[in-house]
């Protein structure tokens, strides 16, 4: 199954030269010379490993700097450290492979071995997808590499022929090499050596997919496995699959068996809504977690386990409750991605704790200053990590930062470590260096650190002092970690609301927040100034509009542009978005009952009507109200009396009227003549019915093209370091593919491709590769459905693909 359907006989036989050549006999596989040595992979592993560079430059731009200094048969062996490292992958081209290897050869100053059979399009096509986490974590796989060189080059000649025999005794001596369990590469190399016995299956996510679902495990049990134990349930899985089928030619990624384990993400995805997941929440509130389910921080400090809400949200969305056993779940999983874009956090169960564990580890150590290992990121806060700067700090520290605070000019929970008193201190955090534009709500009954360590430990506070003390750990006796973690959640939920616009310090010359001008809000969108300032202008006089276009012209984007300027600042208490769906209803948007948690139900007001009351109390100032999706839900059922009152000349008292679950003792209502409306409308959705008459009424529409031919959008890869030659590829190709979209007479310009595939891609060295990931993955398969025939949707793959 492992080589079927690929003709994989080439590149197997370039890794098993590599083998041969380069692993064992230490030869070059590039040229003549013993570059594959212990002595060159020592001082590769001091250049990289050894001496990190933790700037946010290009992989190959540190690469560069760290080896300045070494020979040139070092820099060749990291050269050809890269040609195995980029053997597998089919998502990464032959060019690109190629130019990553001469790039680090390059370096050396010799010739470059162009015409080398190894460098061959035939052997560097790749043989299975290893998705962009690869590249975004080629450094840590580049650092696996050489562990794994380094453990083998200590064996003796007999140990390394035994091991390169024994495919099973070789899997189980490389999950000892340091990050085994989390690195591609390991999966890559077994394959690459042992091709009968390990599948071509790089991701994690996906080996634990396919083991949950062929072996019947719950993930639950596959997430505690090795890596070598999943190996060998997919071995077992391939003969009991080839014995059912009656053949060897099967593969996970091809039908029958990917459809049996891969889902529909992108239906998924486009049906999936923030309300699903609340149902699914709230089921889970009422009938309790399931013991078999994993528990993980969830939302707002609450415990749910992702899967579980993921499994039961697609119950709610689609009629049907996706079995936790037949998706993955984990950080680069679809699932997870989808709840993340809907607007949730989910961290890991042990995160904090092991972060705590490996930073107290390496705090005790007193050498190693080293933090880019360490998590980014915990309930949407930056994650920092201090050790100290030249010299190791006597009070190294865990700081959890908000928007625009720092260490040094800001608060911030704090883990502070006084490594000589043993005492790990949870704080409320206070920069030292400058005094912060914030502040804590509330300190009441807590005492600063100075004040803690002088009468609690009869000792001064090295630093920190001004910060205050939540809870004291003394360390290792009274480490508590769930207690810990309890706490920090707890500070985390006071920090949000501190960090609130009315938690300012009250001075005169303290800022506000950052106002935005019409000017200033046009630059970053993809349209004209001319047709942005007439979008202001009808939102002004008309009250409501409608911006409509094809997937990806960013009209979710231009609708708060339009919202930052037409208010004229950032602040956010004057904007609302919202998504409409099938199943929205009158009492999500204006008024109805709910369970008031204690058995029975409460009038609770809608989403709309709440923020039409704050317009109300602030009627000198304008709100605008944001409607993603308008047309996907009934909207004559979801406004009800509204549809009426946002009318641009209905807007006063006068017309107002009582709401549907009004009683006598109510106020009639009205919509305030500062609220404005932006609706948003995918023209190329076929599902969608047509907008009837009385919502084009009181709407403007306009029409949002995509943004190719704008000098922003130029402008805006140019700025992220996209070479120009990709630029001008990707204005042409994309340009001409909507010229033939536009007209066919079955689609026409509603369906024509949108600019924000393209805005995010990556400045790296793999700014080519991202680019035909994004035509793969994304445009390739909306050409499918848009010809059903499938052969134009190809030829058009073949066109827009940079080679």
């Amino acid at each position: 199954m492992s080589r079927y359907p690929y003709d994989s006989d080439k590149i197997l036989a370039a890794a098993q030269n590599w083998r041969d050549v380069a692993l064992v006999g230490g030869e070059s596989i590039f040229s003549a010379g013993k570059i594959w040595t212990t002595e060159n992979i020592e001082t590769l592993d001091r250049g990289f490993t050894q001496n990190p560079d933790e700037t946010d430059r290009p992989f190959s731009a540190k690469l560069h700097d760290q080896l300045a200094t070494c020979s040139a048969a070092v820099k060749q062996l990291a050269a050809e450290i890269m040609w195995i490292l980029l053997l597998c992958p089919s998502n990464i081209s032959a060019e690109r492979k190629r130019e990553n290897v001469r790039a680090i050869w390059g370096w050396s100053g010799a010739p470059f071995p162009a015409e080398s059979e190894w460098l061959s399009d035939e052997i560097l096509p790749g043989i299975g997808s290893a998705g962009p986490g690869f590249s975004n974590h080629r450094p840590r796989e580049f650092t696996f590499c050489l562990n794994f060189l380094l453990k083998f080059r200590k064996l003796d000649g007999h140990q390394q022929a035994s091991l390169l025999e024994q495919p099973w005794k070789f899997a189980e001596w490389l999950q000892d090499v340091p990050d085994a369990q989390a690195r591609q590469f390991r999966h890559m190399l077994l394959f690459v050596l042992f091709p009968d016995d390990f599948e071509r299956v790089f991701s994690a996510g996906d080996r634990k997919s396919v083991a949950e679902r062929f072996a019947g495990l719950p993930f639950s049990e596959t997430n505690k496995m090795t890596a070598v134990a999943i190996d060998k349930i997919l071995r077992q899985t391939r003969s009991d699959l080839e014995q059912k089928y009656q053949t060897a030619e099967l593969d996970y990624y091809r039908n029958p068996l990917r459809e049996q384990w891969q889902h529909d993400w992108k239906t998924l995805e486009a049906s999936l809504t923030a309300t699903h997941v609340r149902q699914a929440i709230a089921e889970i509130e009422k009938e309790g977690i399931p013991t078999e389910a994993r528990s993980s921080t969830y939302e707002d400090g609450k415990r749910f386990p992702p899967k579980l809400v993921f499994s039961l949200a697609c119950k709610y969305s689609t009629g049907k409750e996706l079995q936790r056993r037949e998706f993955a779940g984990g950080d680069d999983t679809s699932a997870f991605k989808i709840l993340r874009q809907l607007g949730f956090s989910i961290v890991p169960k042990d995160l904090i704790g092991d972060l705590v564990v490996k930073f107290l580890a390496q705090a005790n150590g007193g050498e190693d200053l080293r933090t880019s290992e360490y998590p980014k990121e915990y309930r949407s806060l930056q994650i920092k990590v201090g050790f100290g700067q030249g010299g190791f700090s006597r009070v190294p520290w865990i700081a959890f930062l908000g928007p625009d605070q720092k260490v040094s000019d800001g608060i911030y929970p704090v883990l502070l470590y006084y490594r000589e008193a043993k005492i790990l201190i949870l704080a409320l955090g206070v920069s030292e260096t400058n005094k912060p534009t914030y502040r804590w709500k509330t300190t009441e009954g807590l005492e600063t650190v100075a004040k803690f360590m002088r009468e609690k430990h009869s000792r001064e506070a090295e630093r920190y002092g001004d910060s205050f003390v939540d809870s004291a750990f003394a360390i290792p006796d009274d480490l508590h970690l769930a207690n810990l973690i309890t706490r920090l959640d707890k500070i985390i939920q006071s920090y949000d609301a501190a960090l609130a616009p009315t938690a300012f310090i009250s001075s005169g010359n303290q800022p506000s927040i950052p106002d935005v001008t019409a000017a200033k809000a046009a630059q970053d969108v993809f349209i004209e100034k001319e047709l942005f300032d007439q979008l202001l202008e009808r939102l002004e006089l008309k009250k409501n509009i409608v911006l409509q276009g094809p997937p990806g012209v960013g009209k979710t984007f231009l609708a708060r542009r339009l919202a930052q300027a037409f208010v004229g600042t950032l602040d956010a208490n004057r904007t609302r978005v919202v998504q409409f769906h099938a199943s929205y209803a009158y009492e999500d948007f204006v008024q109805g009952y709910r369970p008031d948690g204690k058995g029975g139900f409460e009038r609770k007001d809608g989403v709309f009507i709440r923020f039409c009351r704050r317009a109300l109390a602030d009627p000198g100032r304008p709100y605008v109200f944001v409607i993603d999706e308008i047309n996907r839900a009934n909207l004559s059922k979801v406004f009800g009396e509204l549809l009426m009152l946002i009318e641009s000349d209905k807007r006063s008292e006068d017309y107002a009227v009582e709401l549907a679950y009004s009683t006598e003792e109510d106020a009639r209502f009205h919509v305030p003549s500062n609220v404005h409306i932006i609706g948003l409308m995918n023209s190329a959705d076929r599902s969608l019915a047509l907008v009837d008459y009385a919502l084009r009424r009181r709407f403007d529409f306009f029409d949002i093209k995509p943004g190719f031919g704008t000098v922003q959008f130029r402008a805006h890869l140019i700025d992220r370091g996209i070479p120009e030659e990709l630029v001008e590829h990707i204005k042409g190709g994309l340009s001409s593919l909507n010229k033939a979209i536009s007209e066919d007479r079955d689609l026409g310009p509603g369906f024509s491709i949108g600019h924000s595939f393209f805005c995010d891609l990556s400045a790296d060295e793999d700014a080519e590769d991202a680019y035909n990931q994004v035509i793969n993955l994304e445009i390739v398969p909306l050409l499918r459905e848009y010809w059903y025939e499938g052969a134009q949707a190809e030829d058009w793959r073949s066109r827009l693909l940079k080679a």
